[in-house]
């Protein structure tokens, strides 16, 4: 059975800068986190950080398609990866000053490669199409964040790698 969870949040320009949503994220990591696209908050979790701007500091300052095949090529291997893009091109271009973030689909595409037998996607978005079946990953948790006004729904999607 999926877990779920319905969260009322006031929109932020950073996802973890929403303190429920932040507490919820960290409550479903598991062992050694990679954060792709890291932005400004960190989290209370043994966490990696990757991001193509260098302003909020993260461990590694670099495209997330190219930090992962970094990560596959030195067998590095994270518990849970925490995937929250910029969810559309006009928020990327903002986001990173006229640059585009990796596409989204090789990301996912090469994810399994460096997680651990049991490990965990998490993403954010506006839609509950992740990870999926077709990568060997089912869901066990959405969360449904309502913004209210204009802002559209944050959905939050965990999904597990089935077991080798």
């Amino acid at each position: 059975m999926i877990e779920f969870e319905y969260l009322e949040q006031p929109p932020k320009k950073f996802t973890f800068e929403q303190p429920k949503l932040k507490l919820w994220c960290e409550k479903q990591c598991k062992g050694k986190v990679l954060n792709l696209f890291a932005g400004k908050t960190r989290l209370n979790v043994d966490e990696t950080r990757v991001d193509l701007s260098d302003e909020f500091n993260p461990h590694y300052c670099m495209d997330a398609f190219d930090f992962v095949l970094m990560a596959k090529e030195k067998g590095w291997k994270y518990d849970t990866v925490i995937l929250d893009p910029p969810y559309s091109l006009r928020k990327s271009m903002e986001k990173y000053k006229g640059k585009t973030c990796s596409n989204f689909v090789k990301i996912k595409d090469e994810l399994p490669n460096i997680l651990s037998s049991d490990g965990r996607v998490i993403t954010f978005g506006y839609t509950s199409v992740c990870m999926g079946k077709v990568r060997r990953f089912e869901k066990v948790a959405i969360c449904l964040v309502c913004h209210s006004g204009s802002h559209h729904d944050t959905v939050c999607v965990v999904e597990q790698k089935y077991k080798d």
